[in-house]
């Protein structure tokens, strides 16, 4: 099917042509441009879908091969594409929900004076992560992965004369370099033991592998370090709330539909080789659940309303991984789905408030806009129903989905704590939305000019916002579409989306009614300002989200930047005692020949006409 050639080359050429023509054509055409390829690859990703959809449950698969690639090392790995259910859902998120944070980008960056410039990362981001869900083997998905770590480094920096932006995006590209380098040593392992890299070889090799071999546990470690890095998991998560540096839309495609979901779909695409390291498995879900728990109580305090919905993703993330971890692949991406609905929503509600208020992100400047943005505020309210997990708001159903896995695997301990976030979630989310929208104007001259985004923006956002409500009865037709696909492969006994006791969601629930309700009383009835709390101890360690930056710079920055200072040094003075050496032995040996040049123009013509008689000699003796 040639369609996947298609949907993967329109954004490659919007970034090729935006790169070399945007300094010639008006700069709102590159917004343009940019925004209808995406949305054309979103029409062939439902027409590509449709067509999967015609296909037998079993053989659900379609792969094109465009040419071989690496040859001359065994068998020939080939340039190919692949299409499953598991790619096709990645394919409608990133230029479905992409193709609307473009329409967006329109209005947010009209300003811009570099808009060609912006766009043309945006289409390279688009086309790198399409690159990634839709290769065909593991090399080539590495290829995809790196190319997401170079645009997300562009993107992040994007406004590279803020030294900020220059910081946030080499931080985000040196932690994903960690992940890759994981990634190509664990590939390197399985090309080495089995000669192949096609996901078909693969697991037909797993397939009669032992679990638990020590082989196959590094192999999972090395790959979840990748997916670690790339969705932001702990102890490799301060990168992701640093991005916030780039324009909102850039947050909003990164912390929703693309980049840092790129973790779970690696996890969920290499879910046979997890089934042979449970422990690694366990380690999955362990990580993300604790993730989950400790990015919202990080976003408690925070001021800025982005790094708010940064924590959140940090939460989200971890309830993917905790799904991935326990088995309930279907149900991970599930919540993959309706995070990339409300989250989306969130962030691009979130900066149509920052550009209606000047570029203003302090929660402690705003209040009262929900008279000046109404139909931004209650697209904001329905994302953050959303995300709390209240019904019948999208999230509920897929972190229920995931929560009662969990449950009913024996989970009990990650099962508490998901529980637990739950709530936590709904407190500071709510926190977020009233301090935004509702009391009293804290800084009245920004509110006197605050107006609701044009329709360019608004749009995209009420749009998003309907899919918040509406996202969590997609639940049943991913049942359909993704549970056959995960439960062909030995070893995913909860591939199929499943409920936990009902107790269980009556408590998650009950909790987030009542988060809601605290925070309706402490910002709404006693409008408790934003700050409040955060020169307590605990409000600073959860501002600083526990140190996590500074432990990284006494763990891995100072030790190593002392070592190579240590070793400069050696070098330096290894090398300049060489380089005396050397120099001092000249001097001498000139020291020696100097007299030879004693300045005579007889003796020169003696020595030329002896050596012209040695030379002769030699000659006639040889002759």
């Amino acid at each position: 099917m040639q369609g996947l050639t298609e949907i993967l080359i329109l954004p490659l050429i919007g970034a090729v042509t935006i790169g070399i023509f945007k300094s010639v054509v008006p700069r709102r055409l590159a917004g343009i441009w940019a925004s209808v390829l995406v949305l054309a690859s979103f029409g062939l990703a439902v027409a590509a879908d449709m067509h999967l959809g015609g296909l037998a449950p079993g053989h659900r698969e379609i792969s094109v091969t465009l040419f071989n690639w690496v040859t001359g090392f065994g068998p020939p790995i080939a340039w190919n594409l692949y299409l499953d259910p598991l790619s096709g859902i990645w394919l409608l998120i990133i230029t479905g929900v992409g193709g609307l944070i473009h329409v967006y980008a329109n209005g947010y960056m009209a300003d811009d004076s570099d808009q060609g410039r912006f766009f043309g990362y945006f289409n390279l981001f688009i086309f790198s992560m399409l690159l990634l869900v839709l290769a065909g083997n593991l090399l080539i998905l590495l290829i995809g992965w790196g190319l997401v770590g170079l645009a997300s480094y562009l993107l992040i920096g994007f406004w590279y004369r803020r030294p900020s932006a220059v910081r946030a995006a080499k931080k985000a590209l040196v932690m994903n370099t960690v992940g890759d380098v994981g990634m190509l040593i664990g590939l390197a392992l399985l090309y080495v033991r089995y000669h192949a890299v096609t996901y078909s070889a693969l697991f037909r090799a797993f397939s009669h592998a032992t679990p638990g071999a020590p082989f196959f546990v590094w192999v999972a470690v090395l790959f979840y370090i990748g997916a670690m890095a790339k969705s932001a998991q702990f102890p490799l998560s301060g990168w992701l709330v640093d991005a916030m540096e780039g324009p909102t839309p850039v947050s909003a495609l990164i912390h929703a539909a693309t980049m840092v979901t790129a973790g779970v779909y690696l996890v969920a695409r290499l879910y046979p080789l997890l089934r042979l390291a449970p422990g690694v498995a366990y380690a999955v879900a362990a990580i993300g659940t604790f993730t989950a728990i400790y990015a919202a109580s990080a976003a408690f305090f925070q001021q800025d309303i982005k790094k708010v919905l940064a924590y959140s993703t940090l939460s989200q993330l971890g309830y993917m991984f905790l799904g991935v971890g326990v088995g309930a692949y279907t149900a991970g991406v599930f919540h993959f789905m309706t995070h990339a609905f409300f989250k989306a929503c969130l962030f691009l509600a979130a900066g149509s408030v920052i550009h209606a208020l000047g570029g203003e992100q302090d929660l402690s400047q705003m209040g009262g806009l929900y008279k000046k943005m109404p139909w931004t505020m209650l697209s904001f309210l329905a994302a953050t129903l959303a995300i709390s997990g209240i019904p019948p708001f999208a999230g509920f159903y897929s972190k229920e989905a995931i929560l009662g896995q969990a449950f009913n695997s024996g989970h009990d301990l990650l099962w508490i704590v998901g529980v637990v976030t739950a709530g936590m979630t709904s407190f500071y989310m709510f926190r977020l939305f009233f301090l935004t929208f509702f009391g009293s104007p804290k800084n009245p001259q920004l509110y006197a000019h605050a107006h609701e985004a044009p329709a360019v923006m608004t749009v995209p956002v009420m749009a998003l916002g309907v899919l918040s409500v509406i996202g969590g009865f997609f639940g049943p037709w991913l049942n359909r579409w993704l549970a056959p696909a995960f439960a062909a492969y030995p070893g995913a006994p909860h591939a199929a989306l499943e409920t936990g006791p009902i107790g269980g969601t009556l408590l998650a629930v009950g909790l987030a009614v009542v988060a809601l309700v605290v925070a309706y009383a402490l910002y709404i009835r006693r409008e408790t300002p934003a700050r409040a709390g955060i020169d307590s101890w605990p409000g600073r360690w959860m501002l600083a989200a526990y140190g996590l930056d500074t432990g990284w710079r006494y763990v891995a920055v100072v030790p190593w930047m002392a070592a190579g200072t240590w070793v400069r040094r050696q070098m330096d003075r290894g090398i300049l005692i060489a380089v005396v050496a050397v120099a001092n032995g000249i001097w001498l040996w000139a020291e020696d020949l100097r007299p030879i040049q004693s300045g005579y123009v007889r003796r020169y013509a003696l020595s030329i006409m002896v050596g012209l008689a040695v030379v002769l000699a030699y000659s006639l003796v040889k002759a």
